[in-house]
Parts: C-alpha cells; sequence; structure tokens
C-alpha cells in the first residue's frame, strides 16, 4: 500500500464524511498509517471527537469480514461488562462507507464511536502490571462471549493457523525479508519455526484453547481511564488460539526483563473469568516466540507505516536473544 500519497487518504476521508452527512460539519485529521490509515473526526465548531475512521487496506478483508468484525462489536458491548467502541452508520444506515479513491480502487470506510482514554505507558513498570491484570481480565471476557455466541460460527474471518502466521501463507508477510537479517539469523529462526510448529500441532485445538481473538491485544490498542480498560481496533479479528492475544499483549517488548511479571499478571486476571491450564502454560513460550516472528515480518512488509523504523530499532538483537532462550527450553 503506498501510504507516501496521503492525499488520496485524505480525499476519501472527505468523501466518507459526506456519506455520514458529516461534510459541513466535521474535519477528518490523519493519526496513522498503519495497516489501515486512521482519522480522528472532530466537529468543527466545538472541537470535540465525533469519531474514528478507518480506511482499510484494499485486499485485506472483504466486505462480509468487516461486517463479521462490527456484528462481534455490537455483541460485545451487548452482553459483556466491557467497552469497546461500536460503529456508527452512515445515511444509507449500513455500518460500513465504500469510497472510490482516484486510483479507481474501493476503499471500504468505517467511522467508529470515539471511546478516552490513554495508552497504557510501558515506562510506568508498576502500572503496567497492574493494567495486565485487567487485561487478562478483560481478554478472558472476550473468549468467554465467543464460546457462548451461538453466532460466531457464522462469521467469517481470517484463521491464524501457524501457516497464516510465520508458515507458508504469513499473511503479514515473511519474517526472512526483516532487513538486518542474516544467515546465521535465518537459519536460528528456520529451527525455532520447526519447533514452534511442532509444539503447536501437539497442543492442537479445541473449543477450549481455539475461537474467535482479537489478535493484536497489543498496548497501542488499549484505552486506559481510571481501571476500565476499553479494547479498540478489531481490524485482525480472527478464529485463533485463545494463547496468541496474550502473545500479542507483549507485542515489541518480549524481550523486556518486566515480561514474566506481565504474563503472571495477565494470568491472575484471565483466571477470575475462565480456566487456565497446565498445557496452557507450558505454551505460553511458542505463543510469543511465533508473535515475535510475525511482527519481524509485519516490519518487513510495512516500512512505509509511521512507527515502522522506532520498532525496528534493536529489534534483531531482542528477537536472537528470545530464539537462543527459546531453543535451551525446548530444542
Amino acid at each position: 500500500m503506498a501510504f507516501e500519497n496521503t492525499k488520496l487518504f485524505d480525499d476519501i476521508a472527505q468523501s466518507a464524511l459526506k456519506q455520514y452527512g458529516w461534510q459541513d460539519t466535521d474535519e477528518s485529521k490523519l493519526i496513522v498509517l498503519s495497516e489501515n490509515a486512521t482519522y480522528m473526526v472532530n466537529n468543527i465548531a466545538s472541537g470535540q471527537h465525533d469519531g474514528v475512521l478507518r480506511i482499510s487496506r484494499p485486499g485485506y478483508h472483504t466486505l462480509e469480514e468487516l461486517n463479521s468484525e462490527m456484528k462481534w462489536l455490537k455483541q460485545i458491548n451487548e452482553y459483556t461488562p466491557l467497552l469497546v467502541a461500536n460503529p456508527i452508520k452512515g445515511l444509507d444506515g449500513k455500518n460500513i462507507q465504500i469510497v472510490q479513491g482516484e486510483d479507481g480502487k474501493d476503499y471500504y470506510c468505517v467511522i467508529c464511536e470515539y471511546l478516552a482514554g490513554e495508552a497504557p505507558d510501558e515506562n510506568n513498570e508498576e502500572q503496567m502490571v497492574k493494567q495486565f491484570s485487567y487485561l487478562g481480565e478483560t481478554t478472558a471476557y472476550l473468549h468467554r462471549q465467543t464460546e457462548i455466541w451461538n453466532g460466531t460460527e457464522k462469521l467469517k474471518r481470517m484463521e491464524w493457523t501457524y501457516d497464516n502466521i510465520i508458515g507458508d501463507t504469513p499473511a503479514w508477510g515473511r519474517w526472512q525479508d526483516f532487513d538486518d537479517m542474516t544467515p546465521e539469523a535465518e537459519e536460528l529462526f528456520t529451527k525455532v519455526s520447526h519447533i514452534i510448529k511442532k509444539r503447536l500441532k501437539r497442543y492442537g485445538r479445541n473449543e477450549n484453547n481455539y475461537g474467535l481473538i482479537h489478535a493484536d491485544l497489543r498496548l497501542a490498542n488499549l484505552l486506559l481511564e481510571g481501571d476500565q480498560i476499553k479494547v479498540i481496533d478489531f481490524d485482525d479479528c480472527g478464529f485463533g488460539w485463545h494463547l496468541h492475544d496474550l502473545a500479542s499483549a507483549l507485542s515489541f517488548i518480549e524481550d523486556k526483563p518486566i515480561v514474566p511479571r506481565l504474563v503472571n499478571a495477565w494470568l491472575d486476571g484471565y483466571k477470575k473469568v475462565l480456566p487456565f491450564t497446565d498445557t496452557d502454560f507450558e505454551e505460553i513460550d511458542t505463543f510469543i516466540m511465533m508473535r515475535r516472528l510475525q511482527l519481524m515480518a509485519w516490519l518487513a512488509s510495512h516500512k512505509e507505516s509511521g512507527p515502522v523504523e522506532e520498532l525496528s530499532v534493536g529489534y534483531m538483537d531482542g528477537t536472537i536473544e528470545l530464539a537462543e532462550r527459546y531453543l535451551r527450553l525446548f530444542g
């Protein structure tokens, strides 16, 4: 996706506002260019935030997949104590608006409610530990809701299997394409990948460890207001292992010394709502390692994204350290 052409997305954002009848009352301001283009929608007169506009990358999701995401958001708000941002309907009564860009492609646009709150501060370790306990509880509510909702099986979303994460059909690209890759590092990560695949096959899939998940519960997708955690950006939600949600919460900080404390706090919160078995516990490191390689692939395939340059600093060294530790544990 050519993110250097920001005018394309600015024009799409303006066209999307027309489909909500907001073209005269609101303006859109670009927040971030990442997997999608995300805009804050502000009321011109009051300056208040009326919503958050997401312009999806063409080809990443079908219209059916996006509608499935909207259905899950509605279920979460209606049947759990959690707070997520509901979509706002356009003038045609639909949650998803289709805008044709100047490049001739159709772009799917969604405006969700604005949720107040601040992202967790990863530099405040004691607060992080407390927040991870809340996050574990929040994650368990999501998993429990999808277990009891009989509409889950009707949803059309991506399957986050080994192959779609770091295997033969990786949705976010190949970790082998990371800029700093060396033959030695590739050999190390290949050994690790083979062990991950073997352990996942043994772990298996069942109704207690696999289902509809958020799949990207990293710090950037959490908002804190007091003790309440609000979850945003369900763009990557799909069917996968529950443990993938724990691993994604540790995105880009997997190699920090605080991680064991965060994992224990997350488990304390999770077990308030759902059971967590010894078999699950044994595979935590496997999912953290797999997520780390998935993010390496994302960094390699999204060089045009705003945060990539900063996030890439030291990433190879940290991944090697994690991989060597993983081999000592399971090699």
